[in-house]
């Protein structure tokens, strides 16, 4: 039961990614104070260079923390837990650093604890889903 959860987690978490996705592309406004720039590259790379990355970050840590769910509940090889984990907390703290305000607050906040948490479990504790009983 605890590996579904976990799995719902990291699945919701991916899931969320997407709302950068919608305000970078300007389908739903998300958060308003936001329109894709981030305060560190915008200045330096520009605004179209900058949404891009955005993207790409926010597609990578959508992809790898869904697929990160799948190998929580068993559908997807055991092994890619480390590497998948690790890469996508990552990806996603770094989108956080460059994008503060793409999310509201609160959601920033959830996504700072879900993945500080992965990597904590990971790195620190080298703990794996399948150290939970079936």
């Amino acid at each position: 039961m605890l590996k579904i959860v976990i799995g719902l987690v990291l699945l919701g978490h991916g899931i969320g990614h997407s709302m950068g996705l919608l305000q970078i592309f300007k389908v739903a406004t998300i958060s308003p104070g936001w329109n894709g720039e981030s305060w560190l590259l915008t200045g330096v790379a520009g605004p179209t260079i900058t949404q891009a990355l955005g993207a790409v970050v926010w597609i990578g840590a959508m992809v790898g923390f869904i697929a990160l769910g799948g190998v929580a509940v068993g559908w997807l090889p055991g092994g890619w837990w480390p590497t998948l984990a690790v890469g996508s907390s990552v990806l996603s703290l770094a989108g956080l650093l460059l994008f503060p305000t793409a999310f509201p607050t609160f959601s920033t906040i959830g996504a700072l604890i879900v993945d500080i948490s992965v990597l904590v479990a990971v790195v620190w504790l080298h703990w794996a889903p399948s150290d939970l009983a079936a």
